[in-house]
């Protein structure tokens, strides 16, 4: 069985033996390493790349912001997920924008945790439904109405239009592919069609537009 390697980055000893003790109960999880700050998570990424890194955003030396950024460009297949707190929305759109796949609440029941670092490895995205709605409004920087203008949804074929509204839901493409019975393959394209025609960088932004407007 293919296990998940997962780094851990916070400043907080206390956060990073309780997250560890929550992981290394799951038999397809393994933490390869716990660090304190963006640099060390650099540098035993290059002696270990990781599948999953669960980061902080505020800590010494390197913050998490700066962090992902460098892993996401050094490491492609790496998949950062960023550990916040509600009054952290700033630092979320930031780290968005570096290439974090998505969010995580410190305080989050392990259940839900464990699914959520599955789902992301699995190629989705997180992106936490009580904290989204408060930075949405940030991200778009208008109302509504003027959200719905800045795309052009008349060029997206009907399938185009499911498949963005599961990814806005987090599904990976192989959950895509069984919600609407087709390959994985057709699923992929399906993606690269809506980042052209929408514009978008990447999946999570995708992500942000379709719960932007409630696909």
């Amino acid at each position: 069985m293919r296990k998940i390697k997962i780094l851990l980055v916070d400043d907080q000893p206390i956060v990073c033996e309780g997250l560890k003790t929550i992981l290394q109960f799951e038999d397809d999880f393994e933490v390869i390493g716990v660090c304190h700050n963006g640099q060390e998570a650099l540098d035993l990424c290059e002696q270990n790349i990781p599948d999953i890194v669960l980061m902080d955003a505020r800590m010494p030396v390197m913050n998490g912001i700066e962090a992902t950024g460098e892993i996401t460009r050094l490491f492609p297949h790496t998949r950062v997920l960023i550990l916040t707190t509600f009054n952290e929305d700033n630092l979320i759109i930031q780290g968005l924008q570096k290439g974090a796949k998505g969010f995580l609440l410190k305080d989050m029941q392990p259940e839900e945790l464990c699914k959520i670092i599955r789902v992301v490895d699995n190629g989705g995205v997180c992106l936490h439904s009580e904290v989204t709605q408060k930075i949405l409004a940030k991200i778009a920087g208008h109302d509504e109405k003027a959200a719905g203008d800045k795309y052009d949804f008349s060029q997206l074929t009907k399938r185009e239009k499911e498949v963005l509204r599961l990814i806005g839901r987090g599904f990976s493409n192989v959950e895509i592919s069984c919600a609407l019975f087709i390959v994985e393959g057709t699923v992929k394209n399906h993606v690269s069609s809506l980042l052209a025609k929408l514009g978008a960088r990447d999946r999570t932004q995708l992500a942000l537009i379709a719960q932007r407007l409630m696909f």
